[in-house]
């Protein structure tokens, strides 16, 4: 997501003044800018961002007289603020096509002439976009681990109303369970539960997730019967819903091999993949999704059939435009078998 406001030099005492006295009254308020885009799944509006929380922009249309509206965050798909630094800009269009280390060497050209005439918006956006670098270059390569998180909690502590805080609570989230501190992730992504509503379910399904691969199946089952239950009043939110649902099914229809039965395990990996092939083959994306899910969530001791479980997951979560979830299972694919046919073919594919 972009943001930006133009902010002179002679206008830079006043212009801190302004931002300073909308943060003592409880809310980041920004002055007037012709050119700030807000981006959603239904159109692309350009008008004025008046105001930020976690949970919504309040947006004021070129052109209208009258209250601005409320645009959930959820409904975002991104938000580009006049006055940011270019480079900002830049290297959030590098991240958002998974190329880290390109973005953090344009972070590095951003000068601090350029943030301290910046506003309070586009501060946070270059602080935004740094965490979330070096906290998604963690997730893939696996090193660097404990000050990713560091850099995640501290955005989080410092830009407490930046629509990007749920993200970035996932993404901490993520990178504890990546390092094995499941109850940690699992405090993460219960707090997704207080942001709108597809966040509300996305935190039941995260939680039920991360409880199924802790091997706390019943616990697992009565989060996932509480998400796929939820109501859904917007796209996003179905989406989470129909994702919370396939997991639930996938749990309610899946009786593992004993955990010592690894040649079972293996087997039963391998027959789970064939199901996703043929299920592709018939067109039957969604029955694709749970063959492959089940390898992915429950019987992933086979290599070969995890790492094209997870090629298949990037397609298919892209074609039910889950990008985030694609996103996620190409990262781990990358990180967790470089070396194999299907890292290939996913990186023949982006080219």
């Amino acid at each position: 997501m972009k943001r930006g406001s133009r902010v002179g030099r002679r206008e830079f005492p006043l212009a801190r003044l302004f931002f300073m006295s909308c943060l003592l009254s409880g809310g980041l308020v920004y002055p007037a800018a012709a050119a700030d885009r807000v981006v959603t799944s239904a159109a692309t509006l350009l008008g004025e961002v008046v105001s930020m929380t976690p949970d919504a922009l309040e947006f004021r249309e070129q052109g209208s007289a009258g209250r601005p509206r409320q645009i959930p965050v959820d409904e975002i798909m991104s938000l580009v603020l006049e006055s940011e630094p270019p480079r900002v800009t830049e290297a959030r269009r590098l991240l958002e096509q998974d190329d880290f280390q390109a973005a953090a060497a344009v972070l590095e050209e951003v000068s601090q002439v350029e943030l301290d005439v910046a506003s309070a918006a586009a501060r946070g956006e270059y602080a935004y976009v740094k965490a979330a670098v070096v906290g998604r270059q963690a997730l893939v390569s696996g090193n660097d681990s404990d000050l990713a998180v560091a850099t995640v909690t501290d955005f989080l502590d410092r830009f407490s109303r930046s629509i990007h805080r749920y993200e970035m609570i996932e993404l901490a989230g993520d990178l504890e369970l990546a390092m094995g501190e499941r109850e940690a992730a699992l405090s993460r992504y219960r707090q997704l539960a207080k942001g709108p509503q597809s966040l509300a379910i996305r935190a039941a399904r995260r939680e039920g997730e991360t409880l199924l691969e802790m091997g706390r199946a019943a616990e697992a089952a009565i989060v996932l019967a509480a998400a796929a239950d939820l109501p859904a009043g917007n796209s996003a939110s179905r989406l989470e819903r129909t994702a919370a649902k396939i997991v639930r099914r996938l749990l309610a229809t899946t009786e593992p091999p004993a955990a010592t039965d690894e040649k079972g395990q293996r087997q039963v990996a391998r027959a789970y993949a064939t199901l996703g092939r043929a299920s592709l083959a018939a067109g039957r994306d969604q029955d694709a999704l749970i063959a492959y899910l089940t390898v992915d969530l429950v019987h992933n001791q086979d290599q070969e059939s995890h790492a094209e479980a997870l090629f298949r997951l990037h397609e298919l979560w892209n074609r039910g435009q889950y990008p985030q979830r694609a996103n996620e299972a190409a990262r781990r694919l990358e990180a967790d078998y470089p070396e194999s046919s299907w890292a290939s073919r996913l990186a023949q594919a982006r080219d």
